[in-house]
């Protein structure tokens, strides 16, 4: 736990360090758009953040009527021959917790999966694994980009871009893939 807030704090210091780099820059060369920018920057924010939370609160009820069903079960047994290859010498409830996290991110909504990734990082015994479950989740293939198509259409947006994501989510994930092969040992 430790080290999560670590992260936690350097996160947030690089976000307080490029507000205030960027609003002394503001007040330098603009300063009478200094208070509108923020006003408009926050207006959106929120806006962007409740259509965000929608989305999350919608799947993460899907997640978790998976698991009522069983169905990480169902979905670990079936893919369990590739998580066995892509991180071996783990145990069931780690298999378990990776089908819900990598179902996820296929589906296009791995922020609702971003749990079931934590408790599998804790389940894991090899670090190499942990490392293959970052790079995977990092570029993770998705058949449907369901996060992205729902904030789109929020938009307005109307061209498709399921095959351009589907294309270069399997290129970087290969690329990610054999790069931990070759690299981490």
């Amino acid at each position: 736990m430790l080290f999560y807030s670590h992260i936690f704090i350097i996160v947030n210091a690089v976000f307080s360090l490029i507000l205030i780099v960027g609003l002394t820059a503001l007040a330098f060369t603009a300063p009478e758009k200094a208070l509108s920018s923020l006003i408009d920057g926050s207006t959106s924010a929120v806006g962007f953040g409740i259509k965000l939370f929608s989305i999350y609160a919608v799947w993460l009820s899907v997640m978790t009527l998976w698991r009522k069903m069983r169905f990480d079960v169902f979905l670990s047994e079936k893919i369990k021959p590739l998580l066995k290859k892509l991180f071996p010498k783990e145990n069931e409830t780690c298999y378990a917790h990776l089908a819900v996290n990598l179902s996820a991110n296929l589906l296009g909504m791995g922020s609702a999966g971003t749990p079931a990734g934590m408790l599998a990082i804790e389940e894991m015994k090899e670090r190499k694994n942990r490392t293959m479950l970052l790079v995977v989740n990092s570029t993770s293939i998705q058949l449907i980009p369901t996060t992205i198509v729902a904030l789109r259409s929020s938009y307005g947006a109307t061209t498709d871009i399921i095959l351009p994501t589907l294309l270069s989510t399997i290129f970087t994930t290969v690329c990610g893939i054999v790069s931990v092969k070759l690299l981490i040992k």
